[in-house]
């Protein structure tokens, strides 16, 4: 099954009601960005890695120009995790925001395929247990960690600019979002 394909299902159950599925889309955390994370109280979680989405996460869609602001901000977060990014998207987004900011990262993910997972822990040299996946879609980077049991943490979108491939996961996310607005509490969401 293709990882369209895939998030289509979720989707799908999730709007049934089923409630694997909406445990699934149902992130551990949810925040503004990736500034208003809580990375002290992750630390004396023990979690050590940390795992970006690019798009709509850390810089706006397809933009590959890391600002000083961005590479001082993964700069410090270096000194108490490791660090990857991973993307969907090609290897012309992710290799140039990787080599600026000088972490581990891979495309063409297939979030939220099983080789996304093996190939992140892989790199990491580490487990689920003390990693945290930090993305802004639901169907791709929250489903993605939930399935493999790494902590998930959902950030709003960056910017309002969306490409034909986030876009169409966007209008989805944004209805699942309106269904589970009541069931959101009870998952300790804010």
């Amino acid at each position: 099954m293709g990882k369209n394909s895939a998030m289509l299902k979720v989707f799908f159950s999730v709007m049934k009601g089923d409630k694997q599925s909406i445990d699934l889309v149902i992130p551990k955390k949810y925040v503004k960005s990736i500034k208003d994370i809580d990375y002290n109280l992750l630390k004396k979680n023990n979690m050590k890695n940390l795992i970006f989405d690019i798009d709509n996460t850390i810089m706006p869609v397809n933009d590959i120009n890391v600002t000083k602001e961005l590479l001082e901000f993964m700069n410090s977060l270096k000194r108490d995790f490791n660090i990857c990014i991973l993307s969907n998207n090609n290897e012309n987004r992710v290799n140039p925001v990787k080599e600026k900011l000088n972490v581990l990262g891979f495309a063409n993910a297939k979030k939220p395929s099983r080789y996304a997972y093996e190939k992140a822990l892989e790199l990491l040299h580490s487990n689920a247990n003390n990693t945290v996946m930090i993305g802004d879609q639901m169907l791709s980077d929250i489903v993605f960690a939930n399935k493999y049991n790494l902590y998930s943490i959902l950030v709003e979108p960056y910017k309002n600019k969306y490409d034909i491939k986030t876009g169409f996961s966007r209008v989805l996310q944004n209805i699942m979002m309106k269904k589970l607005k009541k069931k959101i509490k009870r998952y300790n969401y804010y």
